[in-house]
């Protein structure tokens, strides 16, 4: 139900989401932050900004704050968000659920605001430890922000990756995966080509 109001993007439902965003169903809170977000009435920012300090399992308020912020669109949203995908000391999902993990939903988050080029040399750090310390879990994990980015620099990461992992088929099978997934998002925020007359 939360769903289909948040489609409307009608204000009107504001405090009925504003309501939601204290049950005990981490579902129905990240619904209602989602509708919250889309609605983009005036007392949403706050809400979604104070919702992180809601207890939850594994940071899921965190994460539904951060997917409301994504669809809210305010640029106020971004030290909020590079806090969330520096983050890797809270409680957070392994690489088998990375949907529910919320330095990735700071990456979409990011994506959103229009603001990857912040975002990128972080990942790229953790990146590079995690290559360093030969870590084969933080290593997609960052790649796969990478390709939610899908910021241009990001080509760097899939060069290491393939020098890495050349004698391994599965891995490679991954990267390029991953690639098509980095290539694909560079497209979607390329401009679309006015047809010539």
């Amino acid at each position: 139900a939360l769903r289909f109001l948040g489609i409307t993007k009608d204000k009107k439902y504001a405090d009925t989401y504003l309501s939601c965003l204290y049950d005990s169903s981490d579902r129905v809170v990240n619904s209602a932050a989602i509708a919250l977000g889309m609605c983009r009435s005036e007392k949403a920012f706050n809400a979604l900004i104070n919702l992180k300090s809601k207890p939850s399992w594994k940071n899921q308020s965190l994460i539904s704050a951060l997917n409301g912020l994504k669809e809210l669109g305010d640029e106020r949203a971004v030290p909020f968000a590079m806090a969330a995908l520096a983050d890797n000391g809270s409680p957070h999902w392994t690489l088998a659920t990375p949907v529910w993990d919320h330095r990735l939903a700071a990456a979409e988050t990011l994506v959103s605001l229009g603001r990857t080029g912040e975002a990128y040399p972080l990942i790229f750090r953790q990146f590079k430890m995690a290559i360093e310390e030969n870590n084969i879990n933080d290593i997609f994990f960052n790649v796969q922000q990478v390709a939610t980015l899908g910021e241009a620099r990001g080509t760097e990461v899939f060069e290491i990756l393939r020098m890495k992992f050349k004698e391994d088929a599965n891995a490679m099978l991954a990267v390029n995966q991953y690639e098509q997934q980095f290539n694909d998002a560079i497209k979607r925020r390329q401009p679309a080509e006015v047809p010539a007359k």
